[in-house]
């Protein structure tokens, strides 16, 4: 195993940098989970719920970049109903994070798709490879062709 430069990500170890990534999308979850059931509390079909509208609004106006910055933005919105909201978020995301999301899996399917993608990667670069030492060039599909004739 290599060691990490320690400037590599700003002085973080890529763990760091991978929880604060992991953190932004379970804020995200929870902004998509809250609309979720607040959009369900609308039987009629017609009418958005105050809460539905006013993060769809907010997110709409303030991307959402950095989760903890922007919760914290929204917990000292002058809307008591998008502070209350803001609350109600990091409950959802502490709560999907401790008892939903499966790290393990994620863990499994990161190395399984990195293996497979190195190894699409390497037998492209190989299969590159022998055809310039053969003096060939391949088109654009990787498909070398003499004649008209595919090889």
């Amino acid at each position: 195993m290599t060691d990490t430069p320690t400037d590599a990500f700003g002085g973080m170890s890529p763990e760091y940098k991978a929880a604060s990534a992991l953190k932004n999308l379970f804020t995200m979850v929870a902004v998509r989970v809250v609309m979720a059931q607040e959009e369900s509390y609308d039987n009629e079909g017609g009418t958005m719920t105050d809460t539905y509208r006013g993060l769809q609004d907010y997110l709409a106006a303030n991307p959402l970049r950095d989760g903890n910055t922007w919760l914290e933005e929204m917990m000292r919105h002058p809307d008591t109903n998008l502070r209350l909201t803001a609350l109600r978020l990091l409950e959802v995301r502490k709560a999907y994070a401790s008892a939903q999301f499966d790290f393990k899996g994620m863990h499994a399917l990161a190395v399984k798709e990195l293996g497979e993608e190195n190894d699409r990667l390497m037998a492209g670069y190989v299969n590159d490879s022998f055809k310039l030492s053969l003096g060939e060039a391949a088109g654009e599909d990787g498909i070398v062709e003499e004649d008209g004739i595919v090889k």
